[in-house]
């Protein structure tokens, strides 16, 4: 579910900056990123605990610009349903409004 998730990510980084996405990868073991710069494991820990992720658990976790949670799934999640998703929050449409 991550590497599928994670290759999508990679090829389609324009897209997620244009949607200014943050992407924190949070391990358990592993060094742990927020847009590819390594965060310490207590600060990983720290955020499992406040989203509620249990050991060796997968979580896709989407967070709005208002601080809400707008998708909290545990299962495999395609990019393109977190994209459509942005696209429809209000925030998002007033962006894609003033760019046109």
């Amino acid at each position: 579910m991550f590497d599928a998730l994670h290759k999508s990510l990679a090829a389609r980084q324009s897209e997620a900056a244009e949607r200014d996405l943050v992407v924190f990868e949070i391990f358990e073991s592993a060094a742990s990123s927020m847009n590819d710069e390594a965060i310490d494991s207590e600060t990983a820990r720290l955020l499992r605990e406040k989203f509620g992720i249990r050991r060796a658990e997968f979580a896709v976790i989407l967070i709005g610009k208002d601080g809400g949670i707008k998708l909290d799934r545990k299962e495999h999640t395609k990019l393109d349903d977190i994209f459509s998703l942005i696209d429809a929050m209000p925030m998002r449409q007033e962006e894609m409004r003033q760019r046109n």
